[in-house]
């Protein structure tokens, strides 16, 4: 009688390797695929068995993550080791939000045995270890500067109009959101009131610091004006500077303009931690509501709490060092530009090409450098520079020089709306509004939709009819102007809840549902809507919130 042969099973042997060396694990299904997320020696893993139960695909994904500014070097160690491995497959993926590079590792196995498996992760921790020994190298050794190409340009768009698109604020979300800013030049706190929590007219008369080590009250006027909030929680300069306190609160009074009364703005200081380049230290403005009077009604803004946070820190770098970086850069680029090289130049490096001041270039330099880091308050700080020097050249500018002009404008803009503070946001991005751009367009329409401005209707309005004149009724949109569409059908319907045109607004929303794009956020607005609707049927008013029960 002939024995008929047993199907081997990688599924039963992978499940019977997991029971063996204890792996916590679950698992879930994926289409054809089954997945199992476990972990070994305290990694986590996630394994991939097709349907056909004929291999395995095992993935360490958080085997390293490096700075989206190091993709090219990345990309290069990734198929350097592939070349060299024939083990494991290296591959990376670009985290949108957090803006880093993942690297993962996997490899594949069409026979599983337990003692093989187990050899075969516990070899991953060694090429990882032997990953970050070559990497670290090369980062050592890598030039500033090298790594401007393609992959790295085509990622910055993505991430800008990621960026463009969570300022997308849907309600009762929390969209706070911190920036931040580095230098190593002093940083005064009225130079950053004057920018994000301006005080028109005020005569300050004390302020007192309260500390670990006590109070501190400061009357000199000027003395408060210079006080330096990147050294508040640190002592020292450079490589020697060090955090000597975990927080400062500083309370400032003063009388504004008529007003006889004092008013107080408080700024909190807190430690945010350290690196080898930077000490961070977290600022968060808070203006204290006035009294109601006859001239300050409930409903005036300056009845309002206004609250901006923001990080800023200490560069451990030397200015020497800044200032060498900036010249090698800037000559680069105007070295390209001349030698009829523009098709290899970034968008930065064609806006910092067309400077000719060495001062205007070293502003838009660094605060390009800022921009991209999301370091949006020190970007202003360079960004105002470079607009303030050119605005009254306008009409004799070159078509080039006004893109130039018009770009810083839009990315003050951004910065401004990032920070909250939309009338500053609003003041750049209206000069852009009807050039066609869409990146300008959607930031202009987030500041109108999220400042509650009534010009957003007709603004709207123009450009959607605008689009019907330029491409009819085809029903082919290019995929990007589809998107654009999407963009501003959700940003109307978030303004028309916030004039309490509840009905409007329920209809572009109903009419997302079935739309993929749009079907997340119509379900969180039409939630909203609900509980409006609910809370005008129980009498209260929509800026008052409901009891506790």
């Amino acid at each position: 009688m002939r024995v008929r042969k047993k199907k081997y099973s990688i599924t039963s042997d992978f499940e019977k390797f997991l029971r063996e060396y204890h792996c916590k694990h679950d698992i879930e299904k994926d289409g054809s695929a089954t997945i199992y997320n476990f972990e070994f020696q305290a990694a986590h893993f996630v394994a991939a068995i097709r349907k056909q139960d004929d291999c395995v695909e095992v993935t360490y994904p958080s085997m390293a993550t490096a700075p989206i500014s190091q993709l090219a070097l990345v990309r290069s160690k990734c198929n350097e080791h592939n070349n060299n491995n024939i083990l494991f497959k290296y591959s990376y993926s670009i985290n949108h939000e957090d803006n880093v590079v993942s690297i993962h590792m996997s490899f594949y196995n069409n026979k599983v045995s337990s003692e093989d498996m187990a050899h075969q992760l516990s070899a991953a921790f060694h090429f990882q270890r032997e990953w970050y020994r070559d990497y670290d190298e090369a980062v050592s050794i890598a030039k500033d500067g090298d790594s401007f190409d393609l992959e790295s340009e085509l990622y910055k768009h993505q991430r800008e109009m990621f960026m463009l698109r969570r300022l997308e604020i849907k309600h009762q979300l929390d969209s706070s959101a911190a920036n931040i800013a580095t230098g190593t030049q002093p940083l005064t706190l009225w130079q950053m009131l004057e920018t994000v929590a301006p005080l028109p007219e005020a005569r300050l008369l004390f302020m007192t610091e309260n500390t670990v080590s006590g109070q501190q009250r400061i009357e000199n006027e000027k003395e408060i004006r210079d006080y330096d909030l990147r050294h508040a929680l640190v002592e020292g300069e450079g490589k020697q500077a060090r955090l000597i306190r975990d927080y400062a609160l500083l309370d400032l009074h003063y009388k504004q303009g008529l007003d006889d009364k004092p008013l107080m703005t408080t700024i909190a200081l807190t430690a945010e931690g350290e690196d080898d380049h930077s000490i961070y230290t977290r600022v968060t403005v808070t203006q204290v509501p006035r009294n109601a009077s006859r001239r300050n009604s409930l409903s005036n803004e300056n009845r309002q709490q206004n609250s901006v946070s923001l990080l800023i820190a200490l560069d451990r770098s030397e200015d020497k060092q800044r200032q060498q970086e900036f010249e090698y850069m800037w000559s680069d680029a105007q070295l390209k530009a001349r030698n009829g090289e523009k098709d290899s130049l970034t968008e930065d490096q064609l806006l910092l090409g067309e400077v000719r001041v060495a001062d205007v270039a070293y502003n838009m330099y660094w605060g390009l450098q800022m921009f991209n880091s999301e370091r949006y308050y020190e970007a202003i700080l360079y960004l105002e520079n470079v607009f303030n020097s050119y605005r009254c050249d306008f009409f004799e500018m070159s078509p080039d020089g006004k893109r130039l002009f018009m770009e810083t404008a839009y990315k003050l803009g951004f910065c401004y709306n990032e920070l909250g503070l939309y009338k500053q946001a609003f003041h750049y991005l209206d000069f852009m509004a009807n050039d066609g751009n869409i990146r300008h367009t959607m930031e202009l329409v987030n500041t109108l939709a999220n400042s509650k401005d009534l010009r957003l209707f007709s603004y709207t309005e123009g450009v959607m009819d605008e689009i019907k004149r330029n491409f009819g009724q085809e029903e082919e949109l290019p995929e990007n102007i589809k998107d654009f569409i999407n963009f501003l059908r959700r940003r109307r319907g978030y303004a028309f809840i916030d004039f309490n045109q509840l009905d409007k607004a329920e209809k572009i929303f109903t009419h997302m549902l079935d739309e993929e794009e749009n079907a997340d956020y119509a379900i969180n607005e039409l939630a909203y809507i609900k509980k409006l609707r609910e809370q005008r049927d129980k009498g209260i008013s929509p800026q008052e919130p409901e009891a506790d029960k």
